[in-house]
């Protein structure tokens, strides 16, 4: 393992209790910002769509910084082009995938937003989109859904942490992850609102 990711992927760490709220934060504020430096368009050139967002993909160095890896999948738009969307073979991982990329081919940058809302709430879960597959019989999303439309948001969080998670910063966080998994594209947030909200639930965490 590189000295630049010694610690590894983060799916091995949802669980640990080690890795407190605020390191999780900004564990996804780093990605927030790898990702929208991809969307934003790579030295102003092409705006790249990972593809594969998923927890698996994200390793973490010794002092929990994180960097967004594997571009095996990625796409590659020039800013130029005037469509904002490629038709392509659905391919992702399974309880990661946009659901309108899975079912229609049509895969944008909110394909990828998607996919971040799914990391987002397992990092504050403590599981994985596959635990609570195996456990509740669907993926996340579905999953989120069900507990958001009952009013139980606070059921999700990783029971280890929750006592350490201010009113104000779990709210901020938990509005903008159920919004990148709005099932209109139109309606998910792009990388710097996400960023954005990210930044405040951390400042009303450590103010």
């Amino acid at each position: 393992m590189s000295l630049y990711a010694s610690k590894g992927s983060l799916d091995k760490y949802l669980n640990d209790p080690s890795l407190t709220w605020v390191k999780r934060l900004n564990i996804c504020i780093d990605v927030a910002r790898a990702l929208d430096f991809l969307h934003e368009g790579v030295g102003k050139k092409a705006t790249v769509i990972h593809r594969d967002i998923k927890t698996a993909n994200i390793l973490l160095d010794h002092d929990w910084k994180a960097k967004l890896t594997d571009f095996g999948l990625s796409l590659i738009s020039p800013l130029i082009q005037e469509t904002d969307y490629v038709v392509d073979n659905a391919c992702s991982t399974i309880g990661y995938w946009d659901p309108l990329y899975k079912n229609s081919g049509f895969l944008t940058i909110e394909s990828d937003i998607y996919s971040f809302g799914v990391v987002l709430f397992e990092i504050l879960c403590g599981k994985s989109t596959f635990a609570i597959q195996k456990h509740e019989g669907h993926y996340l999303p579905k999953f989120i859904k069900s507990i958001f439309e009952e009013g139980k948001h606070d059921e999700v969080v990783f029971e280890q942490i929750r006592e350490q998670i201010m009113p104000k910063s779990l709210t901020t966080f938990q509005k903008i992850a159920y919004q990148c998994l709005h099932l209109e594209r139109e309606k998910r947030p792009t990388t710097k609102e996400v960023l954005t909200q990210l930044k405040k639930a951390l400042e009303f965490q450590v103010s």
